[in-house]
């Protein structure tokens, strides 16, 4: 696939250690295993066919659902002691499990410095120490945080996280962040209200000014709060597009629920220069990383916003040559 003659750099893409997990985590029926791309071996000739400069490789792993699935197959006489037993046992190989995780990530970026690796925390699985595996990570090599509420199951401004955010603004360490206006029950609060909705980061924005904070999705349901935030935090705050816009050939659903007729109108709302690309790939659909790009190619915007958005502001803001 030929790419569309910019400079594209993508900052929200989920790599898996290779394609027997991509398979398993981003399942494509029918798709021959030459067609899955998202694993260390094989990212580099993907991105240099469609232009790709630097990718940043979020980390998130459903631990809740990894050990409910597995409580669900324990024989049906297993007594509560055992079930409460066994959730304790998992919960450490989960911790280990993410903690395996990030230093394959970092590893990753070490053997190929084109994957920018962020990290997973989260304060719910690793309670206080969420802090400690921050510190780990940052002396390992991680250049940012992946933070996802619904999936974590807490709200943005979670007493384990504020050691962590505090941190992150010390060494200036980029977070990304899921947003989202929608969740299964057990991603919302007890009033219906997704964990990682925009307006839930508000107090997280206040409390820390100097926060270098991506909130993903901007194009999810809910933008027309991500603007009003954009209005509030002006020092602290930028968005990624992952997820797209809708149009003839994108339905909406997912993470995308901008119509592309008003994609140009809300950017500049925001600026332009806040705005950074993003796929959310491989994801679970077959849009393709270029497809995304060309989203942006192809609306009105400047020669110059163009490029903003597709890489000039991630270089600008993550540091990349």
């Amino acid at each position: 696939m030929a790419d569309i003659g910019y400079d594209i750099v993508d900052v929200h893409v989920h790599l898996c250690r290779d394609t027997g997990q991509e398979k398993v985590v981003f399942p494509k029926p029918g798709w021959p295993d030459s067609w899955y791309w998202a694993s260390p071996d094989k990212v580099t000739p993907h991105m240099d066919a469609r232009g790709v400069s630097y990718l940043v490789s979020v980390n998130i792993m459903d631990t809740h659902v990894m050990r409910e699935s597995r409580i669900k197959r324990l024989p049906k006489d297993t007594s509560e002691d055992e079930v409460k037993a066994t959730r304790a046992r998992m919960k450490d190989e989960m911790i280990d499990r993410v903690r395996s995780f990030n230093d394959w990530i970092i590893d990753s970026h070490k053997a190929n410095p084109r994957i920018i690796p962020y990290v997973m925390i989260d304060p719910v699985l690793f309670g206080d120490k969420a802090i400690d595996e921050l510190n780990r990570c940052i002396d390992a090599g991680a250049k940012g945080i992946k933070v996802h509420p619904n999936i974590c199951m807490h709200k943005p401004d979670h007493p384990n996280m504020l050691p962590v955010y505090q941190r992150t603004q010390e060494v200036g360490m980029w977070i990304l962040t899921d947003s989202t206006g929608h969740g299964a029950p057990r991603q919302s609060d007890e009033n219906g209200v997704p964990f990682g909705s925009p307006m839930n980061w508000a107090p997280v924005l206040s409390n820390f000014p100097k926060l270098k904070f991506i909130m993903a999705h901007f194009c999810d349901t809910m933008w027309d709060d991500r603007i009003d935030l954009a209005r509030q935090f002006k020092d602290n705050l930028w968005y990624d597009m992952s997820g797209g816009v809708v149009d003839n050939h994108h339905p909406a659903g997912g993470h995308s629920a901008l119509p592309a007729e008003q994609m140009v109108r809300a950017f500049r709302k925001v600026g332009t220069e806040r705005i950074l690309f993003g796929s959310d790939g491989p994801g679970r659909g077959d849009v393709d990383i270029i497809q995304a790009a060309a989203q942006v190619a192809r609306a009105k915007f400047t020669e110059e916003e163009k490029v903003q958005i597709l890489s000039g502001n991630a270089r600008r803001l993550l540091g990349l040559k």
